[in-house]
């Protein structure tokens, strides 16, 4: 189901965000791409950052805090550096969506900590440790928040444990929550 991973190593470095972003806009932008036939992933074409969509930079990046000096003070700083695990699998994310049914994707609702408390869409690959995480726009419609490489055991651990949730239907808040 899941194709070979990118092998990096093999791509001009100066070249390498050309050659993920054809990837990504042949799987996203040039063609459309729906979950369960229905539900369009939209790739945000309209949020831009260094001329490519910032959904692109959520599927190759990673975000990095850091505390820094300034003055008398200390910040956090935020950036976000490239995440070559990402990087390298960019080409699953379409397949997993496309495949959600697969008995290889481990898919489950999650309701967020963030303001909003979204509720969104994991799907897992499980024995491949790799996650994509998309949210829902309109009746019809969705977007990519993000996707990465499971590198930490208690991240495993946790996912295993909402999938379970959400099986066993445990949790109120995400009665009645499915798309589809």
């Amino acid at each position: 189901m899941l194709p070979q991973i990118i092998a990096l190593g093999s791509i001009e470095a100066g070249q390498l965000f050309d050659y993920l972003y054809e990837c990504f806009s042949r799987d996203f932008i040039r063609t459309s791409t729906y979950l369960n036939g229905t539900i369009w992933i939209n790739p945000r074409s309209d949020r831009k950052e260094d001329g490519k969509e910032s959904t692109f930079w959520h599927l190759t990046s990673r975000e990095q805090e850091r505390r820094v000096k300034r003055g008398n003070q200390w910040v956090i700083e935020k950036e976000r550096l490239p995440d070559y695990r990402r990087m390298e699998r960019i080409e699953w994310v379409r397949q997993i969506i496309v495949n959600h049914s697969n008995p290889a994707i481990k898919l489950f609702y999650h309701k967020e900590t963030n303001k909003k408390q979204d509720i969104r869409l994991y799907l897992w690959a499980h024995a491949h440790d790799f996650v994509v995480i998309l949210q829902k726009l309109g009746r019809s419609s969705s977007f990519l928040v993000t996707s990465f490489y499971i590198d930490h055991q208690g991240k495993r651990k946790d996912y295993e444990r909402r999938h379970t949730a959400y099986l066993n239907k445990s949790l109120p808040e995400l009665a009645g929550c499915e798309w589809f």
